[in-house]
């Protein structure tokens, strides 16, 4: 897996934001290191995801696994012998019916898979917990109403792809890059509406004032004057600069 992986040009941590596997687990799976996986039920999840996401035949990578896998002792054979000397009664009550033993089986699994990938950092002080928390009961009361911060609203998250839609209010030159590739070059008529998509765009535009356009479909904001040549770039990052 590890070598389709390398041939699709992808690392680890690509997979891992693709997937939402965790990368420590990816590698695991590459090196062929189950054990440091929880248990046999996300093992096998991991891996059917994992092969989906390259594109591999599912059924021949759990064959795989299977073959390569120990097959395991049988763990009900002592319970007879255990319970040979208990009243019968009392073997019947204490032997946990199967669908009970079902669900505690997988409550046991997503405990251990929670504790080993989702481990939380270590506590801090008493005395500062007790310090920040009077310090942001301080602040939440000042004012009559509490309010979100302002750079909730004012940092939007950055989208994964952004989509320019021009709609000039005049014929305007536009020459437009996305991801490095130049994509327009060309006059635009008012009227005519084109849409550049990417995750970074650049553009230079003739008459910066005749351009209107949106972001994934938000209203962007002119970029300069009427007759004024602008040369502008739009990223995920940048992006909420642009938006009126």
């Amino acid at each position: 897996m590890r070598t389709a992986r390398e041939q699709a040009g992808l690392t680890i941590e690509e997979v891992s934001a693709r997937t939402k596997i965790k990368p420590s687990a990816i590698a695991a799976i590459e090196c062929g290191d189950f054990d440091r996986l929880p248990g046999e039920f996300f093992t096998r999840a991991f891996l059917g995801t994992y092969a989906r996401e390259l594109k591999l035949p599912v059924a021949e990578v759990m064959a795989e696994y299977d073959a390569g896998r120990p097959t395991p002792p049988a763990s009900l054979g002592d319970t007879p012998a255990r319970d040979a000397g208990r009243p019968f009664l009392e073997s019947v009550r204490s032997f946990p019916v199967p669908g009970m033993t079902s669900a505690l089986v997988l409550a046991i699994v997503l405990i251990a898979a929670a504790v080993l990938f989702n481990r939380p950092e270590p506590p801090a002080d008493p005395a500062e917990v007790e310090q920040g928390a009077v310090g942001t009961t301080g602040t939440s009361a000042v004012g009559t109403e509490p309010s979100p911060p302002a750079t909730a609203s004012a940092t939007p998250a950055a989208p994964s792809r952004l989509t320019v839609e021009i709609r000039p209010s005049r014929r305007l030159w536009v020459t437009g890059h996305a991801d490095g590739r130049r994509v327009l070059y060309r006059n635009i008529e008012p009227g005519e509406q084109v849409s550049v998509v990417g995750t970074e765009l650049s553009f230079r535009v003739g008459d910066a004032g005749a351009f209107e356009y949106t972001i994934n479909g938000a209203p962007g904001k002119t970029p300069g004057s009427s007759g004024e040549v602008r040369e502008f770039r739009i990223t995920g990052d940048n992006y909420g600069e642009f938006i009126r």
